[in-house]
């Protein structure tokens, strides 16, 4: 997919109608096909349709997107594993005494510019749950290959002085309910967007966003002629945009606006085929027809008995037992062989075509060793490729989320800043070899390098704050300092004490 582009500063009713119908027809139906795949409810699978009367008709859906799209939203965008540092912070060589040591904050007067916007934002980014909103945003890029979110101003009550102010809020939009669109620039911008979503299946309601406004809508289906329609909401038909910017935060996985389900569909159909027509196989051999030579179910009917048959086929069932049976009879199933070798290798060469085809490893396999961290890496080395080049574009979006907010701070006074006074950092959920990873440090520690890398190289469940640790190793070594030097004079006194 690409972005859409327009030339018009507004848009009329009928075009509106014209774009979100155009929508409809010719990209909402390809995302949701990749939502089904994540839902585990496989499209092609499901829909095939049925052999014949007298076959089996299994329908095995193997859910392989959900399973490629939460790998990938664990590893790249796990909640809190994007952070936001200071460019410029305060020098970390102050007195101990200026820290708090609980959280690792330093106090009012110590802080840089960069760090006070910083705070402010994530002050504010608790109010949102911005960890939890951004995870969602990079598991829709795995989807879709794209995300959108909507900022906009909320009332709040400050929790210390319990005024009520203005606070900027965001919220993860359904890709499938937006459209942006840009302008026809060398380096495009956003221009205006579209937000519709649906209350009934005759009813949608529908946002248009402009820079220095918001205009409210009602789609319905007119039940004369089955046409949609587009009158402006009655109750509030239109607020003005106080961001003087298009509030629509758009995250993409690159120019080509490409996840990780879409490249592999025909391997998953092809899995879920193979699993489900092997099933139907077996169905067949529990149903296989019974050969008898020589041998015949009347030989056991009781012909005065009008059920007898049926008696006899439940007495086979039930004792499977054939009595009777001449010397020289013979009783089989006519079955086929089934090649199960074969059925295995196609199973495992579909999956491990589904993991390099979309890059994203198979941790199942992984888990079946004890395999060292330059294994691991060396395993990870493809989908670190995808996750890395993904993020890059992915911060564009956190930087537009951050300028928005940013405007709204400046017309309240509060600490405003800019994009190169903030650092994003992005942390991997990746298997670790622990006792490796001590072997290292100490390695390291050996060979000179500082206690601040030694620290920063341990995973986040471990030391989740290095400055909070330094800290803590520094008072440690101040008491065993204060051990050894008073531990002299308690000898002498006692020593005294003894003589005495």
């Amino acid at each position: 997919m690409n972005i859409l582009k327009t030339e018009k500063e507004t848009l009329s009713n009928d075009d509106i109608l014209k774009y979100i119908a155009d929508y409809e027809s010719q990209r909402l139906p390809l995302l949701n096909k990749l939502w089904s795949y994540y839902l585990a409810e496989n499209t092609k699978i499901l829909t095939r349709s049925k052999p014949d009367a007298n076959s089996s008709d299994n329908r095995i859906v193997i859910g392989y997107g959900r399973k490629l799209v939460t790998t990938w939203t664990g590893y790249g965008w796990r909640p809190r594993y994007i952070t936001y540092k200071a460019t410029k912070e305060t020098d970390q060589s102050i007195d101990e005494e200026e820290i708090d040591i609980e959280d690792g904050e330093l106090k009012e007067k110590e802080l840089t510019e960069d760090e006070k916007y910083v705070r402010e934002l994530q002050t504010t980014f608790n109010l949102n749950n911005e960890h939890i909103k951004t995870s969602r945003a990079g598991r829709n890029i795995g989807i879709f290959g794209l995300s959108y979110e909507i900022v906009y101003i909320d009332k709040t009550i400050d929790q210390k002085t319990f005024n009520v102010k203005a606070e900027p809020k965001f919220f993860t939009v359904d890709p499938r309910e937006m459209i942006l669109l840009y302008d026809y620039d060398s380096e495009p911008k956003k221009k205006m967007a579209i937000r519709f979503y649906e209350i009934d299946k005759n009813w949608f309601k529908v946002e248009m966003y402009y820079k220095d406004k918001v205009e409210l809508f009602d789609r319905k289906r007119n039940d004369v002629n089955n046409k949609w329609e587009l009158t402006p909401d009655k109750t509030n038909p239109e607020y003005p945009n106080f961001f003087n910017e298009i509030p629509v935060v758009a995250y993409y996985a690159g120019d080509d606006m490409l996840g990780i389900i879409k490249s592999v569909l025909d391997l998953i159909d092809a899995h879920d085929a193979l699993y489900s027509d092997s099933k139907n196989e077996f169905d067949k051999f529990a149903f296989a027809y019974l050969i008898m030579k020589r041998y015949a179910i009347t030989n056991a009917i009781d012909v005065k008995s009008p059920n007898a048959a049926s008696e006899v086929l439940k007495k086979l069932k039930n004792k499977r037992i054939f009595e009777n049976v001449p010397s020289d009879g013979e009783i089989k199933f006519l079955t086929k062989d089934i090649p199960t070798a074969f059925l295995e290798f196609m199973a495992k060469s579909l999956r491990e075509q589904i993991h390099i085809q979309s890059h994203v490893p198979d941790f199942n396999y992984m888990a079946t060793g004890n395999l060292s961290g330059a294994a691991i890496q060396r395993l990870m080395f493809d989908f670190e490729n995808l996750v890395s080049s993904t993020e890059a574009d992915f911060d564009v979006g956190l930087l537009e989320r951050i300028k928005l907010i940013t405007i709204i701070y400046a017309k309240q006074g509060r600490p405003i800043g800019t994009n190169d006074m903030i650092t994003i950092s992005h942390k991997r959920n990746i298997p670790q070899n622990l006792l490796e990873l001590a072997q290292t440090a100490t390695q390291m520690k050996a060979a000179g390098f500082s206690s601040y890398l030694i620290a920063d190289i341990m995973p986040d469940d471990i030391i989740p704050n290095v400055q909070v640790e330094l800290r803590r190793q520094k008072k440690e070594q101040e008491e065993l300092m204060r051990f050894d030097v008073e531990a002299p004079i308690d000898d002498e006194i006692n020593s005294q004490a003894d003589e005495l």
